[in-house]
């Protein structure tokens, strides 16, 4: 394992003692070094998720060894020893809730904002957000970054912007707040708390810790009790409006219990269904904005799916886990013979929407679906790819997951390898992997109600997941030299 470790990290030498993150190991290594591992020790692929758990749990060389001989002889629980989550009291608000305002300090003007607050700007919806933000109104938007300093945070910003070919944001309406979700008081100091809190206008809350395979555990500190602090902020002294954006993704419980259809208001249910950290994550946050709501302060929540590309820019975030199954399909010239439903939405479009809808609207507790007016299945992209010459035979599921997982160990550093466990983890009573979870005979159709109405007479309309969007998008991959040549043969090896 040692000489794995050493070539991952840059290191010359690993001892016993030290730790995979504290030499610089982070969550993408962490999946290739699992690969990696499973593929050296011929670990079974249903492994993967728990010998993370116990990565996280022990990082040193030493500790996860003595994982991977548990796994290796079968000893190694199903769930690495994964805490039990008690939902409703990780979503207890244990927040006081603030709203009056003072006379030095007036009600915050959410329609026309002058201070505006921003978390997520260094990532794929933050920075079309940001870009939406500075292009529709007059605001500063102090945009909370994860950095050394104010310098290190903005030139996070700046790179964001050009990552996705945004322009640059102004000088002066663009302010860093080097700070971050998973510490106390989001690390600012006292001071730029209580000043935050009497100047601000708005505040939208895009920024989490992205991880489909890290446990709840590891995503709670920047997820929910970052978004419990910043229900403090807004709630300190005249509260604040919160527009919290969050991810469809949530009603995949529901789906697994038998619930054929969702609408906005359709309670949220049976998250021990969701198997998911990052999800689960997702519904406690929810839980919370909505127990703050009922406290008074002005919330609304937002529901996207897939975020693709820009319709202006066409620029797409290849590190999700939708782009890593196109590659994987292209590569291997396999595609799963599955219902699995498409909803992509633009990610300047969704920016648009939730803007728009947070100063006409306004934070009234509701919840908006951002979301497709019409879907797709995942045969109308193959076929899109197949229409720009790439072959690609249709495969039964349970083949394509077995191709999937012996790639994975072949190649460990492709993009799908990451995501190998979510198609071989079986758990509940449902025997259901996680990404079965999410075909259309089991996730949940969901309505657009709120969302249709809010955006009436805006002229901000979500696209249809047809050929002219799919195309789009699969063009930009190709462009960009993220997926192969279609004449070239696939990359990857077939089983015999």
């Amino acid at each position: 394992m040692r000489p794995l470790w050493a070539r991952l990290l840059h290191r010359e030498h690993v001892g016993l003692d030290d730790d995979f993150f504290a030499l610089g190991g982070n969550s993408l290594l962490a999946a290739e070094m699992l690969a990696g591992i499973r593929a050296s020790f011929r670990i079974p692929s249903d492994s993967v998720r728990p010998l993370t758990r116990c990565l996280l749990r022990d990082p040193t060389l030493r500790g996860f060894a003595a994982a991977v001989r548990d796994a290796r002889s079968g000893r190694l629980s199903a769930d690495g020893d994964q805490q039990e989550i008690d939902f409703v009291a990780e979503a207890a608000l244990d927040v006081s809730i603030h709203g009056d305002g003072a006379r030095s300090r007036p009600r915050p003007d959410w329609r026309s904002p002058r201070e505006i607050l921003l978390t997520g700007a260094t990532g794929f919806l933050g920075a079309h957000l940001l870009r939406e933000l500075l292009a529709a109104t007059d605001a500063r938007v102090w945009c909370l970054v994860r950095a050394r300093d104010e310098g290190d945070a903005l030139g996070r910003i700046a790179q964001a912007a050009a990552r996705y070919e945004l322009p640059a944001p102004p000088p002066g309406r663009v302010v860093p707040l080097p700070g971050d979700l998973a510490q106390p008081g989001l690390g600012l100091s006292e001071q730029q708390f209580r000043e935050l809190a009497g100047t601000l206008d708005i505040i939208y809350h895009p920024g989490a810790l992205v991880n489909f395979i890290y446990p709840y555990q590891e995503l709670r500190a920047a997820n929910v009790a970052g978004t419990r602090e910043v229900i403090r902020l807004a709630g300190e002294s005249r509260g604040v409006p919160v527009h919290y954006v969050s991810t469809t993704a949530v009603l995949a419980g529901l789906g697994v219990e038998g619930v054929h259809e969702a609408t906005e208001e359709t309670p949220l249910g049976y998250p021990e269904q969701l198997r998911m950290g990052y999800v689960e994550t997702k519904y406690v946050a929810e839980e919370l904005l909505r127990n703050a709501g009922r406290a008074g302060l002005p919330v609304a929540i937002y529901r996207p799916l897939d975020i693709v590309g820009s319709i202006g820019t066409g620029a797409w975030s290849t590190s999700t886990e939708m782009c890593a199954l196109i590659r994987f399909m292209t590569d291997t010239g396999l595609a799963p013979d599955i219902d699995l439903p498409l909803d992509y939405v633009p990610a300047d479009v969704c920016a648009a929407a939730i803007r728009h809808i947070s100063v006409t609207a306004g934070a009234t507790g509701r919840t908006y679906h951002l979301a497709s007016p019409e879907h797709a299945l995942l045969s109308a992209l193959v076929g899109r790819l197949r229409d720009r010459g790439y072959r690609i035979d249709d495969v039964p599921f349970g083949d394509w997951v077995s191709e999937l997982a012996r790639q994975a160990a072949l190649d460990p550093s492709h993009p799908m390898a990451a995501f190998m466990p979510l198609f071989v983890d079986r758990g509940g009573e449902s025997g259901l992997t996680v990404a079965e979870m999410y075909l259309a005979h089991v996730f949940p159709t969901y309505s657009r109600t709120n969302t249709e109405r809010a955006l009436r007479g805006s002229g901000i309309a979500f696209p249809p997941v047809n050929g002219g969007l799919i195309g789009r998008n699969i063009d930009r991959l190709m462009e960009s030299g993220y997926l192969p040549s279609p004449s070239a043969s696939p990359l990857l090896s077939h089983a015999d």
